[in-house]
């Protein structure tokens, strides 16, 4: 039997972790500058991390290292 993520999964995983990290980098660099700077900043980085993020996600799915199938 072969374990395997969808697409979706990894999609759903990506989304709900950048949010989660957008929201924690506009709040740390909030301290810095102000917040409307501070979220155009974040939202921009997170959103070329996501791109990345998905990729790799995917490529790692191709691995099976660490995956165990009772």
């Amino acid at each position: 039997m072969k374990v395997n993520e969808t697409r979706r999964r990894s999609l759903l995983k990506a989304i709900s972790f950048r949010v989660f990290e957008v929201a924690f980098e506009a709040w740390v660099i909030s301290y810095f500058v102000t917040v409307a700077i501070a979220v155009g900043i974040a939202v921009l980085l997170e959103t070329t991390c996501f791109i990345l993020h998905f990729i790799f996600e995917r490529v790692w799915n191709k691995i099976p290292y660490g995956r165990e199938v009772k």
